[in-house]
């Protein structure tokens, strides 16, 4: 039996046994197991493809197989066999991420990083090349394609990955993360036929101790480059793996980046590994992985034979040089039934719908003209919620009531940006099990939950006074 085989006939035996108490409804989500990074994401002008780090039998890292979903709407996603396993030598050690970009016959071109070890077990990550034809994926004979004895003196062979794939006029260029004795750095490759590649030199600089799952776009005109931070400290942000971008362009026959000063891509601590595709209407959508290494999912350790998910889709547009994303539009016709509620509240009068937003869709408007903060509470069950505040331009997501996320060392505080506007807000929020996903303003904050109670109310309290008007679909 093969590695694939073995690892889809242990899903096939085991799936039934994973503990559903936590699992999203319209999130992507594996069978079992354990996921991370989303990989291979493309529209073959039918489905989504959506291949992800996967290691099936348990609910932590290990050996990197690549699952795959596909999907009409990206909303329900359909589970398909694993993939790829790591049964050659220069993966034997994982099958780590990578892009693909469609061929124009229904399959995709894939690049991704390969692991194997020498005789000192000791990691060198090299770039392959794959054939995805719809259904399968083959490796190719040539592999590894971007071997590391093509770097420079000076590269560190454990930190070499996360290829992203770009068609250029004159052919192909591989955008890599990069481990350098002197600093850190995204590296650029070039190829004519996608088999023999070349080193053309540093993208551009990057901060952290690592980036990682580089991704460059075309967006609206201009290029945006974003990747993800291992250890980042610095003035952006508090959270030490985040997603920065800067958008900017290309340089030197796309080799070289030159953008803008660095952003926060999400305000969450729970959003990484950033992967986007052109979508069936030329919008480019991102999706990530929802969750991060500074994020302890308590599933594992409560046993319930899973961990990871994968956030919503999410449209990307340019305003100025600010990135704006929006759920993607199919949600809106996976909305089922619907509660509203609409008053003034204090903090004495707050707005308390009978409602159970376990998978849920949570809108707010709210005149705060008269309101020293405004305080929506999701995920309410006896003294447990997840508590969003506005305040002073900032919005707070606070999650310290529950006690999963202080067991396992979760960050209880996170904010994002929000001015009123008028003297309004707006907030899109959206709650499926243990996801939260905030919209507001073109801005994103991401965090898992986990409750210890089952009730999944929905309050709204201000200081000061606020008209409200509070909608509440279920998603199914």
């Amino acid at each position: 039996m093969t590695m694939l085989e073995q690892a889809n006939a242990y899903i096939a035996a085991h799936k039934d046994q994973v503990n559903p108490r936590y699992r999203p409804r319209f999130h992507a989500i594996q069978p079992i197991g354990w996921i991370n990074d989303p990989n291979g994401f493309h529209f073959d002008g039918e489905y989504y493809h959506l291949f992800y780090q996967h290691y099936p039998y348990a609910a932590h890292w290990d050996s990197m197989h690549w699952g795959h979903w596909r999907s009409r709407d990206l909303v329900h996603w359909e589970d398909l066999p694993v993939a790829m396993a790591p049964d050659c030598p220069y993966d034997a050690a994982g099958c780590f991420s990578g892009t693909a970009l469609p061929d124009g016959m229904g399959g995709a071109h894939i690049l991704y990083t390969g692991v194997s070890r020498d005789e000192q077990g000791r990691d060198i990550q090299q770039q392959c090349l794959a054939h995805f034809d719809g259904k399968t994926i083959v490796k190719s004979a040539l592999n590894p394609v971007m071997p590391f004895a093509m770097l420079p003196e000076g590269y560190k062979r454990h930190d070499f990955r996360d290829p992203c794939l770009l068609k250029t006029a004159d052919g192909w260029r591989a955008i890599m993360a990069a481990g350098h004795r002197d600093d850190t750095r995204l590296v650029c490759c070039s190829s004519r036929d996608l088999e023999t590649w070349t080193y053309e030199g540093v993208f551009m600089p990057t901060v952290s101790k690592m980036p990682e799952c580089p991704d460059v776009i075309d967006l609206d005109g201009r290029t945006v480059v974003w990747y993800s931070c291992v250890d980042y400290e610095g003035p952006l942000t508090v959270n030490p793996r985040p997603v920065v971008y800067s958008v900017g362009e290309t340089k030197d026959n796309t080799t070289r980046f030159e953008g803008t000063p660095l952003s926060v891509l999400d305000h969450g601590t729970d959003c990484y590994a950033t992967q986007s595709c052109k979508g069936a209407e030329g919008q480019r959508i991102a999706i990530n992985w929802m969750a991060s290494w500074a994020s302890k999912f308590p599933t594992e350790k409560l046993g319930h034979g899973w961990s990871g998910m994968m956030t919503l889709p999410r449209v990307m547009h340019l305003k100025g040089d600010r990135l704006v994303q929006q759920p993607a539009p199919a949600l809106e016709a996976a909305r089922g039934n619907a509660v509203t509620a609409a008053q003034t509240v204090d903090a004495d009068h707050p707005a308390e719908p009978e409602v159970y937003a376990r998978h849920a869709e949570i809108q707010l408007e709210a005149d705060v003209s008269d309101a020293e903060s405004l305080t929506l509470e999701i995920m309410r069950t006896g003294d447990e919620a997840v508590r969003l505040t506005w305040a002073e331009g900032l919005l707070t997501l606070d999650r310290s009531t529950l006690a999963l996320s202080s067991v396992n060392g979760m960050a209880c505080r996170m904010s994002m940006p929000l001015e009123a506007e008028d003297g309004r807000i707006s907030l899109r929020v959206y709650v499926d099990a243990c996801a939260v996903e905030v919209f507001a303003g073109g801005e994103t904050m991401t965090a898992l939950a986990f409750p210890e109670g089952e009730g999944y109310g929905v309050a709204v309290k201000a200081a000061g006074q606020a008209d409200v008007r509070l909608n509440v679909w279920e998603i199914n």
